[in-house]
């Protein structure tokens, strides 16, 4: 990566658990690109946790790669959602799994692997499709 890695808490305490699972799954995230900028993950407990018992954090992933911004956000406050995370880690987890799956699919795009309805590659005509 370019820059350090950026990680905040937003109302709790950081834990050095969760900055060494954050660490982890930035590590993993170098597999499948092979030029990231920048990433920054933001880990907050929403302030109406009080009142609906739940103690899980929201997470939020921005990574930079050339010429995209990938943004994942992980929010337990859906309401009617019932596939929300047991735990931060869990949290975690799904946000990673989702950028990765982000990353995977630009660097198919930009490798030329995704095909369009016309069946040739986009930008492959040399036109601008400007009349």
């Amino acid at each position: 990566m370019d820059t350090p890695l950026e990680l905040s808490f937003h109302n709790m305490d950081s834990s050095d658990a969760l900055k060494a699972a954050v660490g982890e799954h930035v590590a993993k995230l170098e597999q499948f690109h092979d030029h990231i900028i920048g990433c920054r993950v933001v880990i907050e407990m929403p302030h109406k946790s009080h009142r609906t018992g739940q103690n899980i954090p929201d997470v939020h992933v921005v990574v930079r790669v050339p010429g995209k911004e990938l943004v994942v956000s992980r929010e337990t406050a859906r309401t009617g959602d019932k596939k929300v995370a047991a735990d931060a880690y869990g949290m975690l987890d799904d946000a990673f799994r989702a950028v990765q799956q982000q990353l995977k699919d630009h660097r198919r795009i930009i490798q030329g692997d995704v095909k369009y309805k016309s069946g040739e590659p986009r930008g492959a005509r040399g036109d601008s499709g400007i009349a």
